[in-house]
C-alpha cells in the first residue's frame, strides 16, 4: 500500500506540472518591495472528520470558523497566511525570514503550526455525552515547529519542502519532513488550486499525539507506543471574486495515514475528509 499510494501521489504532482496556463504568485517573496501588507477576514462553514474515537462535531459552533488572515513583508521578514488551503482554522499563519531568494527558488527559516492539538477536558465539556476513551488523557498541545523550507517556483505551480523540529512539551521534541505541491488552474473567473502533500512524522511525534503513557492506562485504554508514520493528502480549493472586496472560497481535502495509526486505542480511522464553504473580505 505504501508504494502504490506514494506512486499515485507522485503521478498526481507530475501530471499537474504541465498545466501552466497562469503564473502562481511567489507568496512569501515580494520582489522589488521593502514593505507590504494585507489583512483579510474570513467566515466559513466546515465539516471535518475527526480520527479520535467517539469524538465528532456536535454543536452549530463546531461547524463555523471565523478567521483573520494577515500577510506582512519587511526586508525578508514575513507573515504568510494560508489563503488557498481548506484547513485554515488549524494551520494558522506562518512566520519566517528569507535566507536565500532567487527567481526560481528560495530558502527560508520558518515557524508554523504543523499539527492540531486536542484537549480531552474541553472535548468532553463540549460534548453532549460522555466519551470514556479520552477521559483522563493529558492534553496534546499544538505541534508548532521551527525549520527550513525550500521553495521551488514554476510557471503556475510551486513545490515546498519543510524539515522542522517540533517542541511538543517540556520533555518531548518531535520532528517531521513535509513536501507540499500546489498547481494553479484558472478557469473563466475561477482560480482552482490542486494541492497534494506527503508528510513523514517521526516516532516521537506520533507517540506524543496517539501513544498512551502508563498513567493514562485504563480498562479500555491499554498502554501503547506509536511508531513513525506517513500521511498523504489531496486537496482541491476554489476561489471566485464576488466584488472587489469579497471572494467566495470552497475547498475539499482528503488525508490518510499509511501506517498503523489505528492500533492506537484512541484512534478510530486512518483517514479524514474536510469540506469548507466561505467568504473572505479584503481590507
Amino acid at each position: 500500500m505504501y508504494k502504490s499510494l506514494v506512486a499515485a501521489l507522485m503521478l498526481f504532482c507530475t501530471t499537474l506540472s504541465y498545466a501552466n496556463e497562469k503564473k502562481l504568485e511567489n507568496e512569501s517573496t515580494v520582489f522589488n518591495e521593502t514593505f507590504s501588507w494585507q489583512i483579510q477576514m474570513g467566515l466559513s462553514g466546515y465539516y471535518y472528520d475527526i480520527i479520535l474515537k467517539d469524538v465528532e462535531q456536535v454543536d452549530t459552533i463546531d461547524f463555523i470558523n471565523a478567521s483573520l488572515l494577515i500577510d506582512f513583508y519587511y526586508k525578508g521578514f514575513f507573515i504568510q497566511s494560508n489563503h488557498r488551503r481548506t484547513d485554515t482554522h488549524t494551520l494558522g499563519a506562518e512566520v519566517g525570514y528569507q535566507l536565500i531568494v532567487n527567481d526560481e527558488w528560495e530558502l527560508d527559516i520558518i515557524s508554523k503550526s504543523y499539527i492540531g492539538g486536542f484537549d480531552p477536558e474541553f472535548i468532553q465539556d463540549d460534548s453532549s455525552r460522555d466519551i470514556p476513551i479520552i477521559e483522563g488523557l493529558d492534553s496534546r498541545s499544538i505541534g508548532s515547529g521551527v525549520g527550513l523550507r525550500y521553495n521551488r517556483y514554476f510557471e503556475s505551480s510551486q513545490l515546498s519542502i519543510d524539515v522542522a523540529s517540533l517542541g511538543l512539551s517540556s520533555s518531548v521534541n518531535g520532528w517531521l519532513v513535509e513536501a507540499f505541491y500546489t498547481q494553479l488552474i484558472p478557469y473563466r473567473n475561477w482560480d482552482i488550486y490542486l494541492n497534494s502533500s506527503i508528510t513523514f512524522y517521526a516516532k516521537e511525534t506520533m507517540d506524543y499525539y496517539f501513544g498512551i503513557d502508563p498513567h493514562e492506562v485504563t480498562e479500555i485504554r491499554p498502554l501503547y507506543t506509536a511508531k513513525s508514520d506517513i500521511k498523504v493528502q489531496l486537496e482541491a480549493f476554489f476561489q471566485h471574486p464576488i466584488t472587489e472586496k469579497w471572494t467566495f472560497n470552497a475547498g475539499f481535502s482528503y488525508s490518510r495515514y499509511l501506517g498503523d495509526i489505528t492500533d492506537s486505542p484512541i484512534v478510530d480511522q486512518p483517514d479524514a475528509s474536510q469540506i469548507m464553504l466561505g467568504v473572505l473580505y479584503v481590507f
